[in-house]
């Protein structure tokens, strides 16, 4: 299986072809890719393109519909030291990857969550809903960490969640951005995509779930002439000098702990994503 998906996905990739990355990837996972490749091609594409692989691949089935592999991505001459999740489900006729979200660089293997198997080897999907032995849910988790992710919620909201390098980097920008634009933010779950949940070895759970989230930067106006720009994306192009809106979706895998007498966190421990659509003046 992975094997396959990594031939069609470097073929895909090569030609960036839509129709054939749509023949293997589904969910948030196609949007996003779609969207990469139409950057891509406004940018010139790419003459040099490097086919990848994926070694020391462990698989986790809960059921007929879906099912997760843990794998290393492997390049020409490295090999990356923390996994990436690569999340299958069925999707019309067949599978298509529907998550693919890497482990952040810097995770220790203490740090990655190990999902528990029964003897037979088969995992234990946890249902969105299902808080049951959790700090809270998984679908708990996607609504409050939105609003972490942009800033909002009280300080015992926030408390919940460890940092990760998705929230930091946002509340690095918001600082940084701040002398040049004035910076308005949204976030939510993206219910139009599945989310999915697996139990871990600790009683927790790993949960696999998309957020939608928009900016937009309405440019400060004075006597410096200030501009904003996103760098390498042919979506949002050169330099804009009144407002700049973009709408990205990411995907995210995170550790919920198991509910305790101590205080536990929720931690977001990979992510991808990318920007599917923009505008600016």
């Amino acid at each position: 299986m992975v094997e396959d998906y990594v031939k069609r996905n470097n073929a895909a990739n090569e030609a960036m072809s839509d129709k054939l990355l749509a023949g293997y990837e589904g969910g948030s996972s196609l949007v996003i890719d779609k969207a990469s490749y139409a950057s891509s091609r406004k940018l010139g594409g790419d003459d040099d393109y490097q086919p990848f692989g994926y070694t020391r691949p462990t698989f986790y089935v809960p059921g007929q519909r879906w099912f997760l592999t843990t794998a290393y991505w492997k390049g020409r001459s490295e090999t990356a030291e923390e996994p990436t999740y690569l999340l299958f489900a069925r999707d019309g006729g067949g599978w298509r990857q529907m998550y693919a979200p890497d482990s952040f660089a810097g995770t220790t293997a203490g740090e990655v969550p190990q999902i528990a198997t029964d003897a037979s080897g088969t995992a234990t999907e946890v249902g969105q809903t299902d808080a049951a032995g959790l700090l809270m849910s998984p679908a708990a988790f996607a609504s409050g960490y939105t609003a972490h992710l942009v800033g909002k919620g009280s300080t015992a909201e926030k408390s919940r969640y460890a940092a990760d390098k998705l929230t930091t980097a946002a509340a690095s920008n918001r600082i940084k951005m701040n002398q040049y634009a004035r910076l308005t933010e949204s976030a939510r779950p993206a219910a139009a995509y599945p989310s999915y949940a697996l139990r871990t070895t600790d009683g927790g759970a790993l949960t696999f779930t998309t957020i939608e989230r928009t900016r937009r930067y309405d440019v400060r106006q004075g006597p410096k002439r200030n501009y904003v720009f996103q760098k390498n994306n042919g979506l949002l192009r050169g330099k804009y000098y009144t407002y700049m809106t973009m709408t990205e979706l990411i995907q995210v895998v995170a550790h919920i702990p198991p509910k305790s007498a101590k205080l536990g966190q929720v931690k977001v421990v990979g992510s991808y994503g990318g920007i599917i659509s923009g505008n600016g003046r």
